[in-house]
């Protein structure tokens, strides 16, 4: 390894933005990581990471990121891509791809490319897994998981995953997604997980590439509970239900009383 490889094995923002793996922004400037992206790719201390992002945010592209580094800096890495569809996994794994073409056009440390694995010569994998817990058990000591969408990501599957990085001290696990009702393991991560979670929310109003009329126009276009969830990170009751999460959660409490119901 270089002097260089080394230095971007050290920095993962300063190996983006110096072989320009942004996209160009709308005035042809080379692509930036937001702050928020980059303290998340510097971070080395949390093994469990939880993202609660607006849409549109670039989650999805930070997420090749990682896998992409992880891969290409700590062989032979297993990473392995989670979504609530084996499609949606797919897609991640063809994002990792493509961020790879851009930093070995020529192909020489890829072993095998299928449409759900990339093989690497260093002997690093990255492998698009299908939403069902019944399929993903074969895997062990990955040195990162990556769940996507992981709101709607079935409690069953993240059940399966946790077990995975029993024997990897230095295995992480990040779940990122906007929210998706007062229910699930990502709810519960979000609102009762414990210090060993680095906890990052960010909003569309912070987004330098979202305009305030934007936001206007999509308040006006949904309804205003699925407004906040999708870009402000607002847990919302699901609509229509007859009654609250925070019911349901008092009923199975049993210090609150039925006359307090």
């Amino acid at each position: 390894m270089s002097l260089q490889d080394v230095v971007y094995k050290l920095d993962p923002v300063l190996w983006v933005h110096d072989l320009n793996l942004l996209p160009y922004d709308k005035d042809g400037n080379p692509g930036r990581l937001d702050p928020w992206q980059q303290a998340l790719l510097r971070d080395r201390e949390h093994g469990y990471i939880i993202l609660n992002i607006h849409r549109q945010a670039g989650k999805s592209q930070l997420a090749s990121i990682m896998g992409v580094h992880q891969a290409t800096f700590f062989p032979p890495a297993l990473v392995l891509l989670l979504s609530p569809t084996l499609r949606q996994s797919g897609e991640l794994q063809r994002k990792c791809l493509r961020l790879y073409n851009l930093i070995d056009p020529d192909h020489n440390g890829l072993q095998e490319d299928t449409k759900l694995s990339i093989q690497l010569t260093n002997g690093s994998r990255i492998i698009a897994l299908p939403g069902h817990e019944d399929n993903i058990r074969g895997y062990s000591a990955p040195d990162l998981i990556i769940e996507d969408e992981s709101s709607r990501v079935s409690d069953d599957l993240y059940t399966a995953i946790r077990p995975m990085l029993a024997t990897n001290p230095r295995g992480r696990l990040v779940s990122l997604s906007t929210p998706n009702g007062k229910v699930g393991h990502f709810y519960r991560i979000w609102t009762e997980g414990g210090a060993e979670w680095l906890k990052i929310k960010r909003t569309a109003d912070q987004c330098p590439r979202i305009s305030p009329e934007f936001l206007q126009n999509e308040r006006l276009n949904m309804t205003e509970s699925m407004f906040l969830q999708e870009y402000y990170g607002e847990f919302q009751e699901a609509e229509g239900a007859v009654f609250s999460s925070d019911l349901f959660k008092s009923l199975a409490n049993p210090s609150v009383s039925a006359l307090k119901l």
